[in-house]
């Protein structure tokens, strides 16, 4: 009788045993089922969407670029892509989706790892977050990426600098874009600087650019045939996309990289 009862008392501890380990597995699993493995090119991504609390946080924990990547990618998918505080902790990503995390990781390591200077001087420099507004000329579009003016400028007046070191990989005249450099940085991210009054050299394709290099002068060129400007007030527009699994080319919006960046 005795035998019988510790036989049971042994089978149900390890019963509930395996209740515990069970339930806390799929407690693990469900913090991280969020992420799935097209997350970077879903519309949520795209906005990289933070606030001016967490653009703070950021700049005062100092991350070092190798990690930066990994903290931002745990803090904007444990926060739904709309986060509200920073997350350290991604061992449970790496552990239970190591692939979606990886992916994750890489694609915010080409937007945020190579960035190193702001792309103009901050002389009353403003911008605003106009990711996916409409924009009319040529056709009905969405405009894919940031403004940046300073207050009265002209044509030819400021410099534009690189961001990241990279090398060029486009470079002259596009009908929207006007005078436009493309600029493919270390971790793959491309940077796309526009409406240029000029270029700093003659520059050729492949050839490398340094980070806070003076690559041209912020013009109003554009929505036209090759020349033309003032159709517009003198601004720099930059473009940031990313390659991902289905995508050679998307959009992401720098408004957010640029508030960081700004500080």
């Amino acid at each position: 009788m005795i035998k019988k009862f510790i036989r049971f008392f042994l089978l149900f501890f390890l019963l509930l045993s395996l209740c515990q380990v069970t339930l806390f597995y799929l407690r693990e699993r469900s913090q991280v089922s969020g992420l799935t493995i097209d997350a970077n090119e879903t519309e949520a991504f795209r906005r990289q969407q933070l606030t001016g609390q967490l653009v703070k946080q950021l700049q005062r924990e100092k991350i070092s670029a190798e990690l930066f990547p990994f903290v931002l990618a745990s803090t904007m998918a444990k926060g739904d892509f709309s986060p509200t505080e920073l997350s350290w902790d991604f061992d449970l990503y790496e552990k239970y989706k190591p692939r979606e995390f990886s992916q994750l990781v890489q694609s915010y390591s080409a937007i945020w790892q190579d960035l190193e200077y702001f792309p103009l001087p901050k002389e009353n420099v403003s911008y605003a977050d106009t990711w996916m507004a409409r924009r009319s000329y040529g056709k009905d579009r969405r405009h894919e990426g940031t403004d940046l003016f300073i207050e009265n400028a002209q044509a030819g007046e400021y410099p534009v600098y690189s961001m990241t070191d990279g090398v060029v990989e486009q470079i002259g005249w596009l009908p929207l874009g006007g005078y436009r450099l493309g600029i493919r940085s270390d971790h793959g991210g491309y940077f796309y600087y526009a409406h240029l009054f000029s270029y700093w050299k003659r520059y050729e394709i492949g050839e490398e650019i340094a980070a806070g290099e003076i690559i041209g002068f912020m013009g109003n060129t554009g929505y036209g045939d090759e020349g033309t400007s003032g159709k517009f007030p003198v601004h720099l527009h930059l473009g940031i996309y990313i390659s991902t699994e289905n995508k050679e080319e998307q959009s992401v919006n720098p408004y957010w990289i640029l508030r960081y960046m700004d500080e």
